[in-house]
């Protein structure tokens, strides 16, 4: 049982002698530093504690395959709008991207299947072309040249010379579907000049975004200071008995870097630090 501050000043005033009695109900009107806080004795603190998910929530939470949907893209991207999509393509820098041709909508680029036949097309034409080029070094490789051969030989030479420029472009029987060029400049992504570099390049960026950590958990036996592998100050930081679960009170600190936990007196068991990101 405390007593009141006034009462106390009053046992103190000039030219009094406390008794002990009351010297005794002095210090227990005050927490002693060695003596544990309880909980209810701290103004707000049951309003706080219900601001902490339990560790069966935290645990529920993490399994829930639709946790923060609402403003979260969900693995399978299920939850994202058109609006969505073409808010990403944006940010990422490809708004003019290839796409293929699928059964509810066309591409503009050419499928696999597509370009092999273009491939095998350019194969018989370069047979086609060969053969004719065969026939040639053969006829100059005669003595019996004929005015009217030899015409027909200059003539053959201008109307398929970028057919024959294209032999020493793309070798007969080599496929170049994935040296596709690109007319833009995409330095959002690197500035890629392919087509296959394109596609590396959004794939990469895709793949950072679903594999963004969103919580981590730290295990320290006392004061300390580790990196912030969140990378975010908006976090959300519990601190639980390794053994036990109790809730440990701590101060923290974080910034974008690093995060700072100063315990409140001596621990027995390991401490685990639970970090959440959350929405700024």
């Amino acid at each position: 049982m405390s007593t009141p501050l006034h009462t106390i000043f009053s046992w103190f005033e000039t030219g009094d002698f406390p008794t002990e009695t009351q010297f005794k109900d002095t210090f227990l009107s005050f927490y002693h530093k060695d003596d544990l806080i309880p909980m209810q004795g701290i103004e707000g603190f049951e309003e706080i504690f219900q601001l902490f998910a339990s560790a069966e929530a935290f645990q529920a939470h993490l399994k829930d395959p639709n946790a923060h949907s609402e403003y979260l893209a969900l693995l399978n991207a299920g939850n994202l709008t058109s609006a969505h999509v073409d808010s990403w393509k944006g940010k990422l820098g490809i708004s003019n991207a290839a796409t293929i041709d699928s059964s509810d909508q066309l591409g503009n680029a050419y499928t696999k299947i597509q370009v092999d036949g273009f491939v095998d097309a350019l194969k018989d034409a370069d047979k086609d072309l060969a053969l004719k080029i065969e026939n040639i070094r053969n006829v100059l490789l005669s003595n019996d040249l004929s005015l009217d051969e030899l015409q027909e030989i200059v003539n053959f030479i201008k109307k398929n010379r970028d057919d024959i420029e294209a032999l020493k472009a793309i070798p007969i029987g080599e496929s170049r579907e994935d040296k596709v060029k690109l007319l833009l400049d995409y330095d959002g992504l690197g500035s890629p000049k392919n087509q296959q570099e394109f596609n590396k390049q959004v794939y990469d960026k895709v793949l950072l975004i679903s594999q963004t950590a969103t919580s981590a958990v730290v295990q320290v036996t006392g004061s300390t200071e580790f990196p912030n592998t969140l990378e975010t100050e908006n976090v959300i930081i519990q601190a639980r008995d390794s053994v036990t679960g109790k809730k440990i009170n701590i101060d923290d600190y974080a910034t974008n870097q690093t995060i700072k936990i100063n315990m409140f007196g001596d621990i027995v068991n390991p401490i685990n630090i639970l970090i959440l990101k959350v929405k700024p």
